[in-house]
């Protein structure tokens, strides 16, 4: 590499360092990758993607493999994830066993002159908690009921956010509409009876495309899932963890991020993620290195 591609280089992880968005590894570790052959063979390898690593038995060919990450595009992948896959597990918990009630569909806006503030949502969620708990308390038939909810964001075409809400109601009881009762001070809200959860959340996760991810205000939640008990929350996050972690950690495994991988938290086994992540020039690249 000459001078000026060094200086480049050096000037992207200044940049990096500065704004904190390094992470895993950096461009000299990514490049360095490719430095392991000499001469003509070394050209022949970098042409093809590959690296050639010599050692004392036998040679191994081992090739790299590069993808871009669209850092918008995954964040909506994993609110469609989340959403339909909490939506699915609410769904399965509310119709075990002798609970009786059916899903409630909120739609939340705001008036035209109304601030909307990051808090909203979890300060509606928390008044609909204290009656739910409350109303819940005063009837045996209740009886271990949990408030169960999944939300999702959207924007309008003025790009105002509002909100898609959909909460379990036990037969019996009344929560009526948000904003008469001054829970939704900020708008108006509409309730209806759902037919299907996971259809209903599913239509509008799938609205949540790259393009609402980018313009969604600085701040604001765009997703939530709430009510969920011990094994259903393991399972949502079995899902949300990458294939690659699934596939090794195992079906029953309570899969946890940390540093440099993944690991079980029941077993405490640790699977090393393959994968290294750099960013360069506003781009973000993961790549890792395989047997050929």
């Amino acid at each position: 590499m000459d001078r000026a591609g060094q200086r480049s280089v050096e000037i992207a992880n200044e940049d990096m360092r500065r704004s904190q968005r390094a992470s895993g590894t950096s461009l000299q570790e990514y490049f360095r990758v490719g430095e392991l052959l000499k001469g003509d063979g070394r050209a022949a390898a970098d042409a093809l993607g590959l690296v050639y690593y010599k050692t004392s038995d036998t040679p191994v060919r081992l090739g790299r493999v590069t993808i871009e990450i669209d850092p918008l595009l995954a964040k909506a992948q994993r609110l469609r994830k989340s959403v339909i896959t909490g939506a699915r597990l609410h769904d399965q918990e509310a119709q075990k066993g002798s609970r009786r009630g059916a899903w409630y569909f909120l739609t939340l806006t705001y008036r035209d002159g109304s601030d909307s503030s990051p808090r909203d949502v979890s300060e509606l969620l928390k008044r609909m908690r204290g009656f739910f708990n409350r109303t819940r308390d005063r009837r045996e038939r209740w009886k271990g009921e949990v408030f169960r909810y999944v939300w999702v964001g959207e924007l309008t075409q003025r790009l105002r956010p509002h909100y898609h809400l959909m909460v379990w109601v036990p037969k019996g009881m009344y929560f009526g509409k948000v904003d008469q009762r001054g829970w939704w001070p900020h708008g108006s809200s509409q309730i209806e009876k759902a037919r299907n959860c996971v259809g209903y959340l599913a239509k509008y996760a799938s609205k949540f495309t790259s393009v609402v991810a980018g313009a969604f205000p600085k701040g604001f939640r765009t997703s939530g899932v709430g009510g969920l008990n011990e094994e259903s929350r393991r399972e949502l996050r079995w899902w949300k963890a990458p294939k690659e972690a699934r596939e090794a950690l195992g079906g029953d495994a309570d899969i946890r991020k940390t540093k440099g991988g993944w690991f079980d938290k029941a077993t405490g086994v640790f699977w090393p993620s393959p994968w290294k992540v750099t960013f360069a020039f506003g781009r973000t690249i993961a790549w890792k290195v395989i047997p050929l």
